[in-house]
């Protein structure tokens, strides 16, 4: 038996994206179309990715249509997105927001860019995105992505941001974000706003508060309370709960390997006042109440900065166990840094040329929506490895990827697990699975997926069924 083109495409894509909001059935299929090709080559240029100059053209033309627009294509993705969450049977969702600077600074004919952060002269793209992610780590997909240029009259205002309501700000974003991903999710599931410490906004806090909305955020600022003290003065003097050991992953960019941390914790519920800058915004009197927590680790290796985080949560703290679930919340926010670690280094979405912003944030958002894919698949692998990989691989793409991991023409007849699938993509990245390599990065994973799809494009017709 032979296996059929049309067999090996990536239905996922066809589901996700067969209702897609546009009045145009050849729209939606050249979309979907292109998706599969955008899947099977991230990091590919266009011209590369397409089967010929007959689909990049294609593909080019689709992101200049004024139908296909970036809403439409993520209420797409959210709504697969909401289905997986249901689907998960989770009754806590981790909505993890961060921002990353996109750069383009080589493309001086582009229209549409701004001033993404660099020095005066560079031109690039914001994103800001949030994802959903279990608590034991398994991304569902992306919720919420907003792409912006920043205009570059802005430089050099930020010592007047405290004269502007939040609505005026960049900052903003941290609020919208949270009320459009939140929005869709079940009442059932209790939905946590992680966020690092751009986030620590006083008008956030407030926002999650009186919307019954739930929050956990790593503090910048120390905060005058109500009784005068300062917010980490008060924590500090706490005794510590107890302790408890915490992954921190590797950091590729100051090449620092992945280590175990004994963490203590402290924690203590504080008021905090309307901060003086803001108050003509606010009520005098309005006071917020939430908890603080102290991680901070003991005899951290030579040379290592020792972590010391600042934790502020609306979810309420009553005991050392609580305390330990937050700090296990926030561990998950990696998550979104490996998120834009596969959408720069794999999907190379700062290497995309074209001639308008506008077709860049459709191909970032193309582009983010399969990083999300490879991120679940990543660490699906870890969390439930017992899983079977149809979860992730259609069964036409198991059995040769079997077939070619284990250089046989058998294949059993039960699928294998979603580690064991992921383990063979990964040896096809260049993976050697040694015993002290540890589970496979996404790196690796996203190489092999392109290596199974030049096989799945050039053998498929070969192998027997």
């Amino acid at each position: 038996m032979k296996i059929a083109a049309c067999e090996i495409e990536n239905k996922w894509v066809h589901e996700e994206f067969k209702n897609l909001a546009i009045n145009c059935g050849r729209t939606i299929k050249r979309f979907i179309q292109t998706m599969v090709t955008l899947s099977k080559k991230p990091g590919e240029s266009i011209a590369a990715a397409s089967k010929d100059k007959a689909e990049a053209k294609a593909i080019y033309r689709l992101l200049k249509s004024e139908k296909l627009t970036e809403d439409v294509i993520l209420k797409s993705h959210k709504k697969q997105t909401l289905k997986n969450i249901e689907e998960s049977g989770e009754d806590i969702i981790l909505c993890i927001q961060d921002t990353s600077d996109i750069s383009y600074t080589n493309l001086k004919a582009t229209t549409g860019l701004g001033d993404y952060g660099g020095d005066k002269n560079s031109k690039g793209l914001k994103v800001h995105s949030t994802i959903a992610v279990t608590q034991n780590g398994v991304m569902k997909g992306l919720l919420d992505q907003k792409i912006w240029a920043r205009d570059p009259a802005e430089r050099g205002k930020r010592r007047t941001r405290h004269q502007r309501p939040i609505e005026e700000k960049e900052s903003f974003k941290w609020l919208e974000s949270m009320e459009r991903s939140n929005k869709g999710i079940p009442a059932e599931i209790k939905v946590i706003n992680v966020c690092d410490r751009e986030a620590d906004l006083f008008e956030f806090f407030y926002k999650a508060i009186n919307e019954d909305r739930f929050f956990l955020v790593r503090a910048t600022y120390n905060r005058l309370l109500l009784d005068e003290r300062k917010a980490f003065d008060k924590v500090h003097a706490e005794k510590v709960a107890g302790e408890l050991t915490v992954e921190i992953p590797r950091d590729t960019r100051r090449k620092i390997p992945k280590r175990n941390a004994t963490i203590e914790l402290k924690y203590t519920k504080v008021v905090m006042p309307v901060p003086p800058k803001i108050r003509k915004y606010f009520d005098k009197e309005e006071c917020i109440e939430v908890f603080l927590i102290l991680a901070e680790e003991k005899n951290a290796p030579t040379g290592i900065e020792p972590i010391q985080w600042y934790l502020f949560t609306n979810v309420e703290i009553l005991s050392f166990d609580e305390a330990i679930e937050k700090v296990k919340w926030y561990t998950q926010r990696w998550k979104i840094e490996r998120f834009h670690y596969i959408l720069k280094s794999g999907c190379k979405i700062e290497e995309l040329q074209e001639e308008d912003a506008i077709r860049l944030r459709k191909l970032m958002l193309m582009y983010s929506i399969i990083a999300s894919r490879i991120l679940c698949m990543t660490y699906l692998a870890r969390e439930n490895p017992e899983s079977s990989c149809e979860t992730m691989f259609q069964e036409e793409e198991w059995r040769v990827l079997y077939r070619i991991a284990n250089k046989t023409s058998n294949c059993p007849e039960k699928a294998p697990t979603i580690k064991e699938a992921v383990d063979y993509v990964a040896k096809l990245g260049g993976f050697l699975g040694r015993k002290g390599d540890g589970d496979p990065g996404a790196k690796v994973i996203w190489r092999g997926l392109k290596e199974l799809n030049v096989v799945l494009q050039h053998y498929k017709h070969l192998i027997p069924g």
